[in-house]
């Protein structure tokens, strides 16, 4: 049998195992009167310290609240990071030429309300950048690299974030 024929079969089961299962797209508003992201945008976002906080907390708003922060959220968000970088690549003269930057986020999503946490655990995120013998260049790539690094951890807090709450 060819494959051609066998590709809508394994497509109507795989749809109808995930419809059985409970499955819901996480954006999705058909079907159900909740919103994802109007609920994103009444989180409330906690300064995050620092300068990589910072670059993860701009980010991270713009993608809960792009038409900007709620005046009365119902939700709030805490993030903790921390870095790390280490050297990798050695030349022969035991000179480092990448680095790898590490952010791990502990991050906890609580309802006003109540106080009931939603959601909580780490994620975390690692970029890599080269080391030259210009400090300016290398220094650039560093930050370069922490501001990916920042929006890439933003991105999977705001998964997070919308994952509690679509199961509350």
């Amino acid at each position: 049998m060819k494959l051609r024929a066998v590709f809508p079969i394994i497509a109507l089961v795989a749809l109808t195992t995930l419809s059985a299962c409970g499955f819901r797209p996480l954006y999705a508003t058909k079907g159900d009167n909740y919103n994802t992201a109007s609920n994103m945008a009444l989180v409330n976002v906690a300064v995050i310290n620092d300068r990589v906080g910072q670059l993860t907390r701009n980010a991270l708003l713009e993608t809960l609240t792009p038409r900007g922060q709620s005046a009365t959220p119902l939700y709030d968000l805490s993030v903790t990071l921390s870095e790390s970088t280490s050297e990798q690549g050695f030349t022969k003269d035991n000179e480092a030429t990448i680095a790898d930057y590490l952010i791990t986020a502990t991050y906890q999503l609580t309802r006003r309300q109540d106080s009931k946490v939603l959601r909580k655990g780490n994620v975390r995120t690692r970029t890599s950048y080269n080391i030259v013998d210009s400090d300016f260049a290398s220094i650039e790539a560093e930050n370069a690299a922490q501001a990916d690094a920042a929006r890439n951890l933003a991105q999977q807090l705001a998964n997070q974030v919308a994952i509690g709450l679509r199961a509350q």
